[in-house]
């Protein structure tokens, strides 16, 4: 895969100055669903978590990626909506998702957005990337590669998504599963409402 980006990063709009700040994704704060037993998952669907879990549906993510998540947590910071998709009882793999509403035009996302190496995306949003995730050894929790997806949507949002995977995932299989995430986030753009009724 082209091009690695090894840290996660959220875009907020600051007024005039949108997309300049890049900062850590903290989906390890997200509220999750409820449930009684931690190692069982949730009966409730992902967007019961609100945020932008309201934008992703377990089937559909496991009818598009084959891989099937049943725990969800969402979390708020700003204008910037996240939400974090996980197995019950495992680190990895994840699928998570962060939207944010802007002002920024298809150069700015190209200029303060789009990641060094990233592989142009054609026909998702107005204008979009995909970029590989290195594969993390820091323990105590390990991960596999991954992969993440941003774009402009043409109704003002901001969207990055990111599946990262568990160890023992080679990059050829992730490199399989890019064009099925890719066409997840289609789906996810396609439906998505607008950013203040998230």
């Amino acid at each position: 895969m082209r091009g690695t980006v090894t840290r996660r990063r959220v875009i907020f709009r600051s007024g005039a100055a949108s997309l300049a700040a890049l900062i850590a994704l903290g989906v390890g704060g997200c509220s999750e669903d409820a449930t009684a037993d931690p190692t069982q998952g949730s009966r409730w669907p992902a967007a019961a978590a609100g945020g932008a879990c309201q934008l992703l549906d377990y089937e559909t993510v496991a009818e598009q990626t084959g891989t099937r998540f049943d725990t969800a947590g969402a979390a708020t910071k700003d204008e910037t909506f996240t939400c974090a998709l996980t197995q019950a009882g495992r680190d990895y793999p994840d699928l998570t998702l962060a939207v944010t509403a802007t002002i920024a035009d298809q150069v700015i996302f190209t200029a303060t957005v789009t990641p060094s190496g990233a592989t142009a995306v054609k026909g998702l949003g107005t204008i979009a990337y995909r970029v590989g995730i290195a594969a993390s050894t820091k323990t105590p929790v390990k991960s596999g590669p991954g992969v993440e997806i941003g774009w402009l949507s043409a109704n003002g949002r901001l969207m990055i998504m990111r599946y990262t995977s568990a160890t023992g995932t080679t990059a050829g299989q992730i490199d399989d599963l890019t064009p099925k995430l890719v066409a997840l986030a289609d789906l996810i753009d396609r439906a998505g409402p607008s950013p203040a009724s998230i």
